[in-house]
């Protein structure tokens, strides 16, 4: 089930980025329940894949968004998914683990129109 919602996510995402055009806070939000559903590190990193192939998708469908930004997109959403993960871990430290992923995202996405 998990998986599914990993590929289905981002067309949600998408929808609600119209209205709140953070995309760092929405993602990071939303791969934060993945994270927690998720049952290993193995399995963390597979959905952190697998929601970075949707994404990629409508990066690939825009042809504005430069190819790099495709094939980069996959290792960030893997780190942020860990770094949350990580953080689940720790008793009462996942608010961290959520704002260190952010940031990394927010970093990710400044870095990325440059």
């Amino acid at each position: 089930m998990e998986y599914l919602l990993a590929l289905v996510f981002p067309f949600f995402i998408l929808l609600i980025e119209n209205f709140l055009p953070y995309p760092h806070v929405v993602e990071e939000l939303f791969k934060f329940f993945l994270a927690k559903k998720a049952s290993s590190t193995k399995t963390a990193v597979i959905l952190g894949v697998l929601f970075s192939i949707s994404e990629a998708i409508f990066y690939a469908l825009n042809p504005s968004v430069p190819l790099y930004r495709v094939l980069i997109v996959a290792p960030m959403h893997v780190t942020t998914i860990l770094v949350m993960r990580y953080f689940l871990g720790k008793r009462n430290m996942w608010p961290i683990g959520l704002i260190l992923a952010i940031l990394i995202h927010y970093l990710f996405n400044l870095s990325a129109t440059i």
